[in-house]
């Protein structure tokens, strides 16, 4: 059986056409952030935290990886009971490419733990430039490392580790 001239050259153009490997938004490594948030004393011991989470992610392939050195803004909120010691946290975060606000994936997050430390879940909801097809479900866990006296807070995130 010959195979038509036409139909190996739709096969070959196609499969030029196609991307080899889809980017993965899968990153392992840290971001260091400082939030800036009011908090509400709810009760003795129970606060709402609300404000946004920002800094700087390090992946940890080092130099020109998928979001190394990229900034993170992420608005959010945190539920702590500090009598119980639990606490929930969830929200969005945008991260822009290093030098260009064009390029930016969002995403979603969600996690719970303690007054310290948050262990949850993101997932991609889309991007733009570069990046709008950013998809898929991704581990952090984060930590917080100061409880400044104006209700702001420091502390970093690992991702994928």
């Amino acid at each position: 059986m010959k195979a038509h001239p036409v139909a190996v050259s739709v096969v070959a153009l196609f499969a030029l056409s196609v991307p080899a490997a889809a980017q993965d938004y899968k990153v392992t490594g840290q971001f260091g952030w400082f939030g800036i948030g009011k908090t509400a004393e709810l009760e003795k011991d129970h606060v709402f935290w609300v404000g946004e989470f920002s800094g700087t992610f390090f992946n940890d392939s080092g130099a020109n990886s998928l979001f190394d050195r990229s900034g993170v803004r992420c608005p959010g909120s945190y539920d702590l009971n500090f009598g119980k010691k639990q606490g929930h946290a969830n929200g969005y975060c945008i991260i822009m490419g290093e030098g260009s606000s064009s390029d930016q994936a969002f995403l979603k997050w969600s996690c719970d733990g303690d007054t310290v430390d948050c262990s949850g879940t993101f997932e991609y909801t889309g991007g733009t430039g570069k990046y709008q097809s950013a998809s898929g479900n991704n581990t952090f866990k984060a930590r917080t490392t100061g409880n400044w006296k104006d209700g702001n807070v420091s502390g970093f995130a690992t991702w994928n580790r």
